[in-house]
C-alpha cells in the first residue's frame, strides 16, 4: 500500500501505520476572508512590483521579444528563440546541477511528453531555475535534431501571476507556456479550471506539450510543514486521467535548493518515475529509490523489483481513491530530490 496523501491512512506503505493529514490550509484557522484579503495584498504587491520592472525594463530585448510573439510555435525557430529567452530570465548566480547522470539527454531523447514537478520553497527564484532546467532542456532538444517537433512547455500557475502583468508581459509570459489557474483555496473557479486543464490533458495526450508544475501551490507559504501535507492532489488527479488513456506516464521530480550569500543554487533532476496501467490497475516504477534519502517504507514497498501495482493492503487501488496513491509516490520521489539538492549545496 502506498498513501501518504489523505486525511488517515498508513504513511505510504502497509508496514508502518501512522496518522497523516493532508487537508491543504486548516479551515479553521485560514478562513475565506483572511485567504481574500491576503489574496488581494497579494495581487496589489505584484502590479506595484511589475510597474516598476517595465518602467526600468522597457526597452530591454524588445526586439527578441517582439520577434517571439511573432513566431508559429509550432515552428522550428520557437524553440531556438525560447531557449535565448529562457537564458535571460534564468541569468542568475551559479547553479550546481546533476548533469552528469546524462538525465536531461534521455529525457530528450524519448521524444515523449513528461509532467515536471518541482517544490517551492521560494516564490521568486523558484521561476528562475524552472526557466534555467527548461533552457538545459531545450538545448538537449536542439541537439537531438527534433526542435520542429519536441514538446512545448506548458507551466500551470496562479492566474494572478498573469493578471498582474501588463498585456505585452503577459502575451509574452502565455507564449512562454504560461497557464494560469484559479488557486484560490476557497471559491476557486473549479469549472474554468477544469476546462483549462482538459485542454492540458488532450495536448498531452497529442505528444506536444511538457507540463510543469508546483504542487503545493499557494501552502508553498506554509514554510515550517512537511512536503506532504503541502503537496495538492491535483497533479495526481491529472496524472490518473492521462493513465487511462495513455500507455505510460512519466513524471520527473526537480528538487529545487538555495544557498547563501554567495553560494551556489541546486537543482537535482530526478529520475523519471513511469506510471502505466497493468490491466485494470497502475504500475509505478521506483523512481528515485536509490537515494540514500529514500525512505525504508519506500525500498520495502519495492522489495527489490522495478516496479510495483499500488495497492492497499495487497488490494490494488482502484477509483477515486487512485489519485491519493499517485500523490504518495510523487509526493515521495519530490521529497528526495529537495534533500538531494539541498544536499548539493552542503
Amino acid at each position: 500500500m502506498i498513501t501518504p496523501i489523505n486525511q488517515t491512512t498508513t504513511n505510504y506503505y502497509n508496514h508502518k501505520p501512522c496518522r497523516v493529514n493532508f487537508q491543504g490550509y486548516n479551515p479553521a484557522q485560514f478562513a475565506a476572508p483572511a485567504e481574500r484579503s491576503l489574496r488581494n495584498i497579494e495581487f496589489a504587491g505584484r502590479k506595484i512590483i511589475n510597474i516598476f520592472f517595465d518602467f526600468f525594463n522597457k526597452n530591454k530585448h524588445s526586439e527578441l521579444y517582439e520577434q517571439f510573439l511573432n513566431t508559429d510555435p509550432k515552428s522550428e525557430d520557437y524553440i531556438h528563440i525560447l531557449t535565448k529567452i529562457s537564458q535571460i530570465f534564468s541569468n542568475q548566480k551559479p547553479v550546481e546541477i546533476n548533469i552528469e547522470g546524462e538525465r536531461i539527454e534521455r529525457i530528450a531523447r524519448t521524444k515523449s511528453p513528461h509532467i515536471f514537478i518541482m517544490n517551492h520553497d521560494n516564490q521568486s527564484k523558484d521561476p528562475k531555475m524552472l526557466a534555467f532546467f527548461n533552457t538545459l532542456l531545450n538545448h538537449a532538444y536542439i541537439r537531438e535534431g527534433i526542435e520542429k517537433t519536441c514538446p512545448r512547455p506548458r507551466i500551470i500557475l496562479n492566474q494572478d501571476i498573469l493578471l498582474s502583468m501588463s498585456k505585452l508581459n503577459r502575451a509574452i509570459f502565455e507564449k512562454l507556456g504560461a497557464v494560469g489557474i484559479d488557486a484560490s483555496l476557497y471559491g476557486s473557479d473549479s469549472q474554468a479550471n477544469a476546462r483549462t486543464f482538459f485542454k492540458l490533458i488532450r495536448e498531452f495526450l497529442n505528444k506536444e506539450i511538457n507540463i510543469f508544475i508546483f504542487p503545493e501551490g499557494k501552502n508553498a507559504i506554509r514554510k515550517n510543514v512537511p512536503l506532504c501535507e503541502k503537496f495538492q492532489l491535483g497533479v495526481a488527479e491529472l496524472v490518473a486521467r492521462i493513465a487511462d488513456r495513455m500507455p505510460e506516464v512519466n513524471i520527473t521530480p526537480l528538487g529545487f535548493a538555495y544557498g547563501k550569500k554567495s553560494d551556489a543554487d541546486s537543482i537535482y533532476i530526478g529520475e523519471t518515475v513511469v506510471l502505466k496501467k497493468l490491466g485494470e490497475h497502475i504500475e509505478s516504477s521506483r523512481g528515485n529509490i536509490s537515494s540514500p534519502f529514500a525512505k525504508a517504507e519506500y525500498k520495502d514497498f519495492f522489495a527489490g523489483r522495478n516496479s510495483s501495482v499500488l495497492t492497499d493492503k495487497s488490494i490494488p487501488v482502484e477509483g477515486r481513491e487512485l489519485p491519493q496513491y499517485i500523490g504518495g509516490i510523487l509526493c515521495e520521489n519530490l521529497r528526495i530530490c529537495k534533500e538531494e539538492a539541498i544536499a548539493a549545496i552542503k
